[in-house]
């Protein structure tokens, strides 16, 4: 029953891998440094902001993200979808009857 006790325990308490006694002495010591080197060489603090770029980018800046969000991209969607119905509606029906005064 002890040995499960232990064995829970052990799980608990992270193996020391980075500590100053055991960098020399490991033989796996040199991957461990060029590890520790690749994370010291990288940035610290916050990520620089980006601007968005592209169309959809610049678009979702504008209206969706942030505190700029609002209910303008559901009346775009509406009237690009009119827009495109009636393009299609045009090219399909309404081309032909253009100058007839009765529909056949």
């Amino acid at each position: 029953m002890s040995f499960i006790i232990k064995r829970q325990l052990s799980t608990l308490i992270p193996p020391k891998i980075a500590s100053a006694s055991n960098l020399g002495a490991a033989p796996g010591a040199k991957r461990l440094t060029s590890v520790v080197d690749f994370y010291k060489g990288l940035p610290r603090g916050k990520v620089p902001e980006t601007k968005p770029s592209g169309l959809v980018g610049r678009y979702k800046a504008k209206y969706v993200d942030g505190d700029n969000s609002s209910g303008k991209p559901l009346v775009h969607l509406i009237i690009a979808v009119f827009l495109i119905s009636y393009t299609i509606d045009y090219q399909f029906h309404l081309k032909h009857h253009k100058g007839e005064s009765e529909h056949h």
